[in-house]
């Protein structure tokens, strides 16, 4: 698994943003409607995410290291995709590969566990136990999840209402 996500179940509202995505596309200034919905989709996001990112920043830490942290290497990769249109409309949260950190790749994955094994310092033949944050990721975003979710209609009410307006 590359990155780990939770999508935000829009079963009832995604077929509206399927017809709002093509008004959009119809309407003459689409582009810049289609633009103010994702900003408003992200910014209804961004207390979610900002959750997460203080939630794994939160993760004690034992052992120092030489440059950049973990911690906040996997805060840096949580990050907000809307897609108004296309086959995989709707809205959510994703974290992304950590690769870069110490060759940590599953590291966001990882964490989200209670604990994982791993070979020390790259030595197979001596394997290290260590300890996540159960829950940082995915608890975060079950509790955020009907106020992200009514957010997420609230931004596409007024950008239905803008079409409508420009169309009367």
């Amino acid at each position: 698994m590359a990155r780990s996500s939770i999508d935000l179940d829009l079963s009832g509202p995604e077929r509206e943003l399927k017809r709002l995505g093509a008004a959009l596309r119809k309407a003459e200034d689409g582009k810049e409607l289609r633009r103010e919905l994702v900003r408003n989709i992200r910014s209804a996001a961004g207390p979610a995410r900002q959750e997460a990112r203080q939630a794994i920043k939160s993760m004690p830490s034992r052992t120092p290291h030489k440059g950049r942290s973990l911690r906040s290497a996997i805060a840096q990769k949580v990050r907000i995709e809307a897609r108004p249109a296309g086959k995989s409309v709707g809205a959510r949260i994703v974290v992304g590969t950590t690769e870069s950190v110490r060759g940590f790749k599953d590291a966001p994955r990882r964490t989200n566990a209670r604990k994982w094994r791993h070979p020390r310092f790259g030595n197979r033949q001596k394997w290290a136990d260590q300890t996540g944050k159960p829950g940082w990721f995915d608890d975060t975003m079950k509790n955020n999840r009907r106020k992200f979710r009514r957010a997420v209609v609230k931004a596409m009410d007024e950008t239905a209402d803008k079409i409508a307006r420009l169309v009367r």
